[in-house]
C-alpha cells in the first residue's frame, strides 16, 4: 500500500470554508470523496493514496466535521442541507466533472449530489452506502417534535475532556458506531481540538441532534432511479448492507447502471478491511467505464 502524506487544502463555498486532504497529481482525473457521520477527510487516509497513481483524490471534511465550518447558531445539520452547501464546490473545483466517492453519510450525500448536479458527476462509488434511513408520514410529527425539543434544550453539560489523543481514540472505538483501532487512529486526531485542559471533540455537537424530517422510501427510490452516472456499490460483508438486505432488494434495482463488488470488512472497510483489494476493484471498474462513452 502506498504511504504518501496528503496535502492539506481549504476550499471555499458560499456557506463557509471546507477543510480537505488531497493525494495525487492535480492534473489527473478528479475524485471527490465524502466521509461518514462523525468522521472526517482522514477516513480516506488509506484508500486515497491507493488511488493516487491514477487519480487526484480530494477528501472533503463535511460541514461540522474535521476542519470545516460549523453552521451558524440556530441551524442544524439536515441531510439536504449538505447537498445545498456542497453543490457550489463542483462549479469551483470540478468544472470538467468528477468521480464521487462516498462512505456511509458521505455516500448518501454523493448520491444526492449526483441528482442535484448531474452534469458534474462522471461516476459514483458508494462504500457501504445505499441511501438514508427513512421515515413515513405517520412518524413525521414525532420526529419533528423530538428534533425541536433537542434544539430548545441546547447543549447538555460540558463536552468530554480527554487527557491525550489515545484516550479519545479508545472512547471513539466504543461509540455508537464502533470503530476498529486502525480506523479510530486514522480518524480521531483530525476530529480533536486541544486546549490547556486537554483534548476535546472539534466536531459540532449538533451533528448528534435528531433530524427534523426523514425522506420516505419512495422518495429514496425515486432519486436513486434518477441517477444517470455509472455507480459502483462496495458492499462490506460485515457492514450496513449486511443488516439491511431490503436495501439491496428494493433500492439497488432502481439504479440504471450499477455494479456491486463484495469486500471483506466492517462498515469502515476502506480503513480496516482489504484496502488493497478494494482499491484494485475501484480502479478496475473506473478503467472499464472510462473506456466506454460517458
Amino acid at each position: 500500500m502506498p504511504n504518501t502524506e496528503p496535502e492539506q487544502l481549504t476550499l471555499d463555498v458560499p456557506a463557509g470554508t471546507l477543510g480537505a486532504l488531497a493525494w495525487g497529481d492535480p492534473s489527473s482525473p478528479l475524485v471527490i470523496a465524502f466521509h461518514g457521520w462523525l468522521d472526517n477527510a482522514a477516513s480516506f487516509n488509506r484508500l486515497g493514496p491507493a488511488l493516487a497513481d491514477d487519480y487526484r483524490v480530494v477528501a472533503v471534511d463535511l460541514p461540522g466535521h474535521g476542519f470545516s465550518y460549523h453552521r451558524p447558531p440556530g441551524a442544524s445539520y439536515e441531510l439536504l442541507d449538505y447537498v445545498r452547501d456542497l453543490a457550489p464546490l463542483f462549479d469551483r473545483e470540478a468544472s470538467q466533472g468528477a468521480v464521487l466517492l462516498g462512505h456511509s453519510l458521505g455516500g448518501i450525500v454523493a448520491s444526492l449530489l449526483s441528482v442535484a448536479v448531474p452534469e458534474r458527476v462522471r461516476a459514483l462509488m458508494l462504500v457501504d452506502s445505499l441511501g438514508p434511513l427513512t421515515g413515513d408520514a405517520e412518524s413525521f410529527p414525532d420526529q419533528l417534535k423530538q428534533a425541536i425539543d433537542r434544539v430548545r434544550q441546547g447543549s447538555r453539560g460540558q463536552p468530554p475532556l480527554y487527557a491525550d489523543v489515545e484516550e479519545a481514540i479508545v472512547a471513539r472505538m466504543k461509540g455508537r458506531i464502533p470503530l476498529s483501532r486502525v480506523a479510530a487512529e486514522c480518524i480521531v486526531p483530525r476530529s480533536l481540538q486541544q486546549d490547556q485542559q486537554g483534548w476535546r471533540w472539534g466536531t459540532d455537537a449538533r451533528l448528534r441532534y435528531p433530524s427534523m424530517h426523514r425522506l420516505e422510501e419512495d422518495e429514496v427510490e425515486a432519486y436513486l432511479a434518477a441517477i444517470a452516472a455509472p455507480t459502483l456499490l462496495i458492499r462490506a460483508n460485515r457492514g450496513m448492507a449486511a443488516f439491511k438486505p431490503e436495501w439491496i432488494e428494493g433500492r439497488l434495482p432502481r439504479l440504471s447502471d450499477a455494479e456491486v463488488i463484495d469486500v471483506e470488512g466492517s462498515h469502515h472497510c476502506h480503513l480496516d478491511g482489504d484496502v488493497g483489494g478494494l482499491a484494485e476493484g475501484c480502479l478496475g471498474w473506473l478503467g472499464r467505464i472510462r473506456s466506454a462513452p460517458l
